[in-house]
Parts: structure tokens; sequence; C-alpha cells
């Protein structure tokens, strides 16, 4: 599957200016560790809390019981600090993706492989802190969209490869494509689906099957 490119800036900010988005170093001991996890849940805790716009660094310092330079110290700008929590939550789904396939009865049809896909994917994320506004600040901010969009990459792959193991045979020559068009339909219908501040809504994430199944299914009314 694919991985980011952590060694390059992600983002530009209207300036043109490029907007370093990579963390500036990983903890190793135990207690940096635990500083950097304890940033990162006050940024989703504040994020949920009160909304992208008036989170800062100063803020997410003082609610993870840090002084300011611990944060710099990991993290350039809170955007860094969004942009982890970001692939933080793809990893988590694409996980949860991968343990289901593997454990899903291979008789199961693509449809119902998808279907489960989404549904775990959904339900063990439901719960993480500020998945809610993460998910809106997410498709509202254009750095965190970019990395959202690179992030999900690793999710369609492993839909893409459940397609053609399940013999859905889509044409080579349009396959990325189709992978980019479902990374666009799946972050969008997540984002409508907690957008009044519900966590998923099940009849829009339902609306999110039948659309990827019909979409999947036009290829293979075109095979014959």
């Amino acid at each position: 599957m694919k991985k980011l490119k952590r060694s390059e800036p992600l983002a530009r900010t209207t300036a043109g200016q490029a907007l370093d988005l990579r963390p500036r170093s990983a903890p190793v001991q135990a207690r940096a560790k635990k500083t950097y996890e304890n940033i990162l849940r006050a940024a989703a805790e504040l994020l949920e809390a009160g909304g992208f716009d008036g989170l800062n660094t100063n803020l997410i310092a003082e609610h993870a019981g840090a002084n300011i330079s611990a944060v710099y110290k990991y993290f350039p700008n809170k955007y860094a600090i969004l942009a982890a929590l970001t692939e933080r939550l793809n990893d988590s789904q694409t996980e949860l993706a991968i343990e289901y396939l593997r454990t899903v009865e291979k008789s199961a049809s693509w449809e119902e492989k998808l279907t489960g896909t989404i549904d775990v994917m959904v339900k063990g994320t439901r719960n993480t802190p500020g998945v809610v506004a993460l998910q809106g600040a997410m498709q509202a901010t254009p750095y965190l969209k970019a990395v959202y969009r690179r992030s999900n990459e690793m999710t369609v792959d492993v839909l893409i490869e459940m397609f053609e193991s399940s013999g859905v045979n889509l044409p080579p020559r349009r396959k990325r494509l189709i992978g980019i068009c479902l990374g666009e339909i799946i972050p969008t219908m997540l984002d409508l689906s907690v957008s009044e501040g519900k966590r998923f809504d099940r009849k829009i994430v339902n609306e999110l099957k039948r659309m990827m199944i019909g979409y999947i299914r036009t290829y293979i009314d075109d095979q014959g």
C-alpha cells in the first residue's frame, strides 16, 4: 500500500509559501511519548469542544499540561498536529479494514465485503476523540484535505485489492481513476454524515455504501 511522503511539505499557504506538516521529531523515551500523546489528545479534545478556528498551539500546550516548547519540539504548527491526527484516524480505519477482510468468509460477495468494510471503519473510529470536528476540518481546510487525500489512498488500495480478489475485474487503465474517485466519495460522504454533529449518521453511511456498490457495478455491467 502507498505511504505518505513525509520528507516533503504537504501544503502551501495562499501566499505560495511551503507549510510544513511534518512532525519535527519522534519521541523515544517513555516520558516523551506520554507528552507527545498528551499533545495529540489535547488537540483532539479542544477541536471537539471549540472547533478549528479557535485552536492554537498555546491552548494545546495548556490543555496538555506541557510547555509550549514541548509542543514546538515535535510540531512546527497546529496544522502539523492536526495532520498527525488525520493520519492516525485514517491509519486506524485502514487497519480495521485490513483485519476485517482478513477474517471475513471468502465466500462472501464483494458487496457484502464492501459494506462490511465500511461498517467496521465507522464503528471502530466512531468514539475517537474529536472525530466529528476533525472530519469536518479535513474537508474544510485545504492543508488537511491534502493530507487526508493522500492518507486515504491506503484505504482505497485495500478496497481495490478486495474487488480483484473477489473476481471484480476492473479495467487496468482506469484502475487509478476509479481509486481516485472512491477516495473522493468516502471522505465527502463521511463528512456529510457528521455535518450535524452526529457521529456518522447511519442513513448517510448507508447511502455511501449504495453509491460505491452502484459505481463498481457499472464496470461489471460494461463487461457483459
